[in-house]
């Protein structure tokens, strides 16, 4: 862990460097303001997470400030920002709303690889986006994974900021001097004792942030936050922040912007805003949101700003046709025409002067923002049949109607970014009806389906990938750079376990077939090794192979069993199931996931006799010859060696298999009583003391011993193989069996019996 902060730390400080971040006290010096921030507040907020921080000039570019989130901070690229904004203060929210909005923004945010974007502060909604994190992170604190948590506040308004200046208490980036710190983390309320080592030009610190007392016009920092942006202009003031973030805001979405091989570029990444309760400032960052075209979620009965501009939405949709008429810059004009209209929203307008402070001062701009863009303001109401209490969905209707009304007059992007979204959200009727059809396809880049399918992998949404396939898609076409990403990116909490390794351990392809495939495949090989290949080399043929083993390894299990069918041996890509299946049960502790392990392993193993046997029914000679020959797409391995190894009872079983031994094996069936036609003894030997059917018998039964014996002693695992119910069955007639062989030997009536 310590040697894990100080590369944190050095990635920010060659990032302030590399961009000039300076501050604003000295000006033109560069910032030396940042590090990590340890909560000791209470028990409650106490925890050996670390949020990171630092403190900029209010004059900071915007664009500056979005590569320095991605080079010193290292987050990853989104697929979705979420901008939540509201309630400053302390407010009313039912415990239904509260839950539904918790529960509904952590869902929209996982489900989308999203950032979190609030104001930073421990109060009103930002609070409540808190703690809807930190319910996410216990209930999920297994996989340690995290949703980037970003507050963009003012460093003057911030309480307490003095325990994040530099001047205070530091120590070096060096992993020898942050050992000292890192066990004392473990305690809650333990000082940290920094060290300065000299030759740095800068120090660094993890600070302890606690806040005793509440001091008016100021706000403490909210503990659930990953990191914070702090701006300093010297003002104690909230609302200087605000253009610069939707500034920050509009910039984040152009993370992934590129040019593609029609020279076209790319959709920006989809933001929304969320609105909750909120004052005067609300409204001027709702007016700020609007006007860049950023599509707004109103959370209706939160309270002041948000019922406000859900009434007026009202009433402006209300005569949607007759505003289309006039000019959205004159609202004099447009409400003249409907004086019912104008009453209504005259009268909206007073009742919330009583409840909204300096509502005057914005609500022209209010009035002209909802006028012109009401398309992009999604009102939701959490009893609302629309919807049913998904706030999720209210998000993704209202990213949609951003989609269709955003202006953009490259047809193609507004649809890339709707089936991204679709498939986000895994909203396969609305792709399959409005997006994916026979009309549409046409409209389709090779390109853009080939991005979808990844995107589909990435997720694992079986019903998508089938879906694209069917459209033209192809696995094949998908390129060792996209393998690698699928390895790198996928979420590594559900994949299979390792020797020595933690779940949260990013592995790479060559990790999981040394633990797995170590028998099989060489990856000495440089045809076999991810790491030696060209990023922009297509799969090829071994496309849907290398992407069936990347879907068992990261434990997908629906997704593996829909690839196997289309690998290029797929009655031996079961057996391949069940091989990785049964090594890793055989690896993990957890109880109940080692009997899923195994069942998925028997499944496995049934699917791949089923598919045998459908072969034999078709062609009798096509399925014998695929238990000849080597499964070329696997490395020419035989599979019945294959099916031996991994002992598949049911394959080896099966219809097919059995025929196939018949063709191998010649057996003569000889009774061995003389035919009695001709009324002769039963035997012509006369001195055996018993009948020549109990030696046959005899004969029989202990070659079934020394085979069993000769089975134990090579199997790989004998704890499996004892474990085994027909292992059991065999064991407890070889010890019956013994038992009357012995006992023939004691000349005792009741013991003979027995033997009997």
């Amino acid at each position: 862990m310590e040697e894990n902060i100080a590369q944190k730390l050095r990635h920010v400080q060659t990032a302030v460097e590399t961009l000039k971040i300076c501050q604003n006290d000295p000006p033109n010096e560069l910032t030396n303001n940042y590090g990590f921030i340890k909560f000791d507040e209470n028990i409650v907020d106490a925890t050996t997470r670390l949020s990171q921080y630092i403190r900029l000039s209010l004059n900071t570019n915007a664009a500056t400030v979005v590569k320095f989130m991605q080079q010193g901070w290292c987050l990853p690229k989104p697929d979705l920002i979420i901008s939540v904004t509201g309630g400053a203060k302390n407010f009313d929210m039912s415990t239904r709303l509260r839950k539904i909005f918790q529960s509904g923004l952590v869902s929209a945010a996982i489900t989308t690889n999203a950032w979190l974007i609030t104001a930073g502060t421990n109060t009103g909604v930002v609070k409540e986006v808190g703690e809807a994190l930190n319910k996410y992170r216990y209930k999920n604190r297994k996989n340690g994974v995290d949703v980037p948590c970003i507050g963009i506040g003012s460093w003057g308004y911030t309480t307490g900021n003095e325990q994040l200046d530099c001047q205070s208490t530091t120590f070096s980036t060096d992993a020898s001097t942050i050992k000292e710190i890192v066990p004392s983390m473990r305690h809650r309320f333990n000082k940290i004792t920094h060290t300065n080592l000299m030759g740095n030009d800068h120090q660094y610190a993890v600070r302890h942030y606690t806040v005793k007392e509440k001091i008016r016009k100021r706000c403490d920092l909210e503990p659930n936050h990953t990191h914070f942006l702090l701006f300093d202009d010297g003002q104690p003031n909230a609302d200087t922040v605000l253009s610069l973030r939707a500034e920050i805001e509009k910039y984040c979405r152009n993370t992934c912007i590129d040019t593609d091989t029609d020279g076209t570029v790319e959709s920006l990444i989809p933001i929304v805003m969320v609105l909750v309760e909120g004052g005067p400032s609300s409204i001027r960052t709702i007016c700020e949101a609007l006007d860049s075209n950023t599509p707004v979620v109103v959370i209706k009965e939160s309270g002041r700003a948000a019922d406000l501009i859900a009434e007026l939405h009202a009433c402006y949709t209300e005569s949607e046709n007759d505003d289309d008429n006039v000019h959205p810059t004159r609202l004099q004009t447009s409400l003249a025409k409907s004086g019912s209209k104008e009453t209504k929203i005259n009268a909206i307008l007073t009742k919330a002067q009583a409840a909204i402070t300096e509502l005057h001062e914005v609500i022209d701009n209010l009035c002209r923002v909802l006028n012109e863009r009401k398309q992009l303001v999604t009102i939701f109401k959490f009893d609302s049949k629309r919807y049913h209490g998904n706030l999720e969905d209210a998000i993704l209707e209202s990213l949609f109607n951003a989609a269709k009304f955003s202006g953009d007059h490259i047809e193609r992007n507004r649809r890339t970014v709707e089936l991204k979204l679709a498939i986000a959200w895994h909203k396969f009727n609305y792709a399959q009806k409005y997006l994916l059809t026979d009309t549409t396809i046409s409209n389709w880049k090779e390109d853009d389906l080939q991005r979808a399918l990844f995107n589909a992998l990435h997720r694992g949404h079986v019903d998508f990938v089938e879906l694209l396939i069917e459209f033209g898609a192809s696995l094949e076409k998908l390129t060792n750079g996209d393998l690698k990403q699928l390895y790198a990116t996928t979420l590594t909490s559900n994949r299979l376990p390792f020797k020595g390794k933690g779940k949260n351990t990013i592995c790479r392809r060559e990790d999981f077939y040394s633990d797995y495939l170590n028998l099989i495949f060489d990856n000495t090989n440089k045809d076999n090794n991810l790491l030696l290949l060209d990023d922009n080399m297509s799969l090829g043929k071994g496309g849907p192979q290398e992407l069936f083993l990347w879907a068992l390894f990261l434990n997908r299990f629906e997704l593996a069993t829909y690839l196997c069918s289309k690998t290029w041996n797929s009655s031996v890509a079961p057996l391949f199931g069940a091989l990785i299946y049964r090594r890793a049960a055989n690896l993990e502790l957890d109880v109940d996931i080692k009997q899923q392990y195994k069942e998925n392993a028997n499944q496995f193993d049934t699917h791949a006799m089923s598919i045998i046997d459908r072969c034999l029914d078709n062609d009798e000679n096509f399925a014998i010859n695929l238990l000849k020959h080597p499964a070329v797409a696997f490395n020419d391995i035989y599979p019945l060696q294959l099916a031996r190894k991994v002992n598949c009872k049911s394959f080896l079983a099966s219809k097919c298999v059995q025929k196939y031994l018949d063709h191998q094996c010649f057996v003569l069936l000889v009774n061995y009583f003389p035919l009695n036609i001709y009324n002769e003894r039963q035997s012509g030997i006369q001195m055996l003391p018993i009948p020549i059917t109990e030696i046959i018998l005899h004969i029989c039964f202990w070659s079934f011993i020394i085979e069993e014996i000769r089975q134990f002693l090579f199997v790989d695992s004998k704890l499996e193989y004892i474990s085994g119910i027909w292992h059991m069955i065999d064991t407890i007639g070889a010890i019956l069996y013994l038992i009357s062989f012995i006992t023939r030997f004691i000349v005792l009536e009741p013991l003979f019996v027995v033997s009997k």
